[in-house]
């Protein structure tokens, strides 16, 4: 200060004229930074709030990977996205809990309170099935049934091939679902079943995994080292089941055309990085798994797929028309041929970025209504 004092006082015109252009920049500085903070504040403030409501949190893969996807997409489209939902203490959610903004819900989902969000949002993954009894709140939204508040459900899933409700729970979803200003399924079979349960026909969107750009699943992964080399080519293997068929299609591969295996199991301990970037690194998958079988078409590997009665069959023959991969797709028992490993995939992309458009526009359309 003293500094400025002797110069500014100096006889000298240029340290007269230097100090007062610095000062200038200093005032400058301060109002802009000023004028930046008060546009940050009110962008947050005029950005709408959504609760993303789900299923229960906890390892699933895919779950977790829905939950970080839609949240993404949301951002990008400028609101704040809230993924809410139950918690059980011994399952690790480490990942959601660093990517998203999350919710958990301890007891009920009447903690949820109407001023809490602008718009409520049913997530995708196997939210209409009767995982636990918090169904009506998690699927339907039961804990906001008589909020004046927007409503709209995205990429839901039975989760099975055959209807699961009674006539009296239909009876019960039909009241909740009357105020919603769109309903949306991520399987095309599933569509049929609601018609004729619910008397609706709802819209087909993609799964939230597949709205966002896969650099998004890159970043994610740019500094994990692996915990394992491979020295070699390597299948990637995500089983559930992990059925005898899979075992051997692992054996002929091996043997055929000199591949390794990365096994990645699902566990507690699991890691979504680990499951990404060894996915990604592949050369090609054998999996049992839904999101196991996105991926691969994310990351444009070569895959088998092997379901059983399990799985719910209609999730994966649907997946299959849509991006054209039928001879890649295995029921238990059926012969595989393990030349789809080496074979490129030849995904229709255009179409893709047609769902992916309409998908998209579900959301907008939903989110300003």
């Amino acid at each position: 200060m003293n500094l400025i004092k002797i110069n500014f006082f100096n006889n000298n015109y240029y340290s007269r004229k230097y100090v007062l252009i610095l000062l200038f920049n200093i005032i400058f500085i301060l109002i802009k930074q000023n004028k930046e903070l008060i546009l940050i504040s009110n962008a947050t403030k005029n950005q709408k709030k959504i609760g993303v409501i789900g299923v229960r949190h906890d390892t699933n893969i895919g779950n977790n990977l829905i939950k970080f996807a839609i949240s993404i997409k949301l951002n990008e489209l400028g609101y704040i996205p809230y993924i809410v939902g139950t918690h059980s203490n011994n399952t690790d959610i480490s990942f959601i809990n660093k990517t998203t903004n999350l919710v958990i819900i301890n007891n009920n989902f009447s903690e949820i309170k109407k001023e809490d969000y602008d718009i409520l949002m049913v997530n995708s993954d196997q939210t209409w099935r009767k995982i636990d009894k918090h169904f009506y709140d998690y699927g339907f939204l039961k804990f906001a049934e008589n909020w004046k508040i927007k409503k709209f459900v995205y990429g839901a899933s039975i989760g099975f091939d055959t209807w699961q409700f009674t006539f009296k729970e239909d009876e019960n979803i039909k009241k909740l679902i009357k105020n919603f200003t769109g309903i949306s399924v991520r399987e095309y079979y599933s569509i049929k079943l609601i018609e004729e349960h619910l008397n609706i026909k709802p819209n087909f969107v993609l799964d939230p995994t597949l709205l966002i750009n896969k650099k998004y699943y890159l970043d994610l992964i740019q500094n994990y080292k692996g915990k394992k080399i491979m020295q070699k080519k390597y299948i990637f293997i995500y089983t559930i089941f992990g059925s005898e068929y899979i075992k051997n299609a692992i054996r002929n591969a091996s043997y055929f055309y000199n591949f390794d295996s990365y096994y990645f199991q699902l566990n507690n301990n699991s890691s979504i990085i680990e499951f990404i970037y060894y996915l990604f690194k592949s050369n090609a998958v054998i999996t049992d798994s839904f999101h196991g079988t996105i991926f691969s078409i994310i990351f444009n590997k070569p895959f088998i797929t092997i379901y059983d009665k399990f799985n719910a069959k209609g999730r994966f023959t649907g997946l299959g028309k849509l991006f054209e991969v039928q001879d890649r797709l295995y029921e238990n028992k059926q012969q595989i041929d393990i030349e789809q490993l080496i074979k490129p995939l030849k995904i229709n992309y255009k179409l893709l970025n047609k769902l992916k458009i309409k998908s998209i526009n579900f959301i907008k359309k939903n989110l300003k209504k």
